[in-house]
């Protein structure tokens, strides 16, 4: 889980290593088709994670797990691959909310799973933020299903989850991480999943996220975002993003 949701206090169950390792390249190439012309993704296994990082990002991730160490150092190894695609370079440490902070003129969101990590970065000239999540595909207990969706968001869930061959929760999950992570760098307004209220197109693997009327966003934008999911070799994912033009 990216951990990208303030406060929220929740915790996907420890996900199985995935031994095959074609899932990888299958899921990479997956996400490519899903996002537009001008992002560039790059990932893979965490075999990377034993390569150096540069200072400044090894600073910044300060004293973690060793687990959370290994996810940092491929994410970044990814990132600088994903960098060079767009002719770019430099170093993406945290920043203080936790983000990556990119290079000036670059858009990006990183992504893992305890074994998979995925990278999409894109110039700032074309686009104005990018969101990416992967997840394995295990279901969400009842308890974060409910912490995670409403009852209209689960409406004809049987359906839905028959068509898609995946627990619909689960679905939506990856679909609000990744919203989030397009939506947070653009106004740093923290966001719990219930903020969100997203409307699934099953036949074209899209989804609509909207940010649902409260008194406590009650001067928000109501703009729709669009964004869109798949799934590949037992992990789900999802992308946002929005053009600058």
């Amino acid at each position: 889980m990216g951990g990208s949701w303030a406060g929220k206090g929740m915790v996907l169950p420890v996900e199985p290593e995935l031994r095959d390792d074609r899932s990888s390249v299958h899921l990479v190439a997956a996400v490519r088709q899903l996002v537009s012309h001008g992002l560039v993704v790059e990932g893979g296994d965490l075999t990377p994670a034993d390569r150096d990082l540069r200072l400044e990002e090894e600073l910044s991730l300060g004293n973690v797990v060793p687990a959370r160490r290994r996810e940092f150092r491929a994410g970044r190894f990814y990132a600088r691959q994903a960098l060079h695609g767009l002719g770019a370079g430099g170093s993406v440490p945290i920043g203080d909310n936790r983000a990556p902070l990119w290079p000036t003129g670059i858009v990006g969101s990183i992504s893992h799973t305890r074994s998979l990590c995925v990278v999409a970065v894109g110039s700032s000239t074309e686009f104005l933020g990018v969101g990416i999540d992967i997840e394995e595909d295990s279901p969400l207990s009842c308890e974060l299903a409910q912490l995670v969706s409403d009852a209209a968001e689960l409406e004809g869930r049987e359906g839905i989850e028959r068509r898609l061959g995946c627990d619909l929760p689960k679905l939506l999950f990856v679909i609000k991480e990744a919203f989030y992570k397009m939506y947070f760098p653009l106004t740093g307004r923290f966001l719990a999943f219930h903020d969100v209220s997203v409307e699934l197109d099953v036949e074209k693997h899209a989804a609509k996220a909207q940010i649902v009327p409260s008194k406590r966003l009650a001067a928000i934008d109501s703009h729709c975002f669009e964004g869109r999911f798949g799934s590949s070799c037992g992990t789900l994912f999802s992308c946002f993003e929005l053009s600058a033009r």
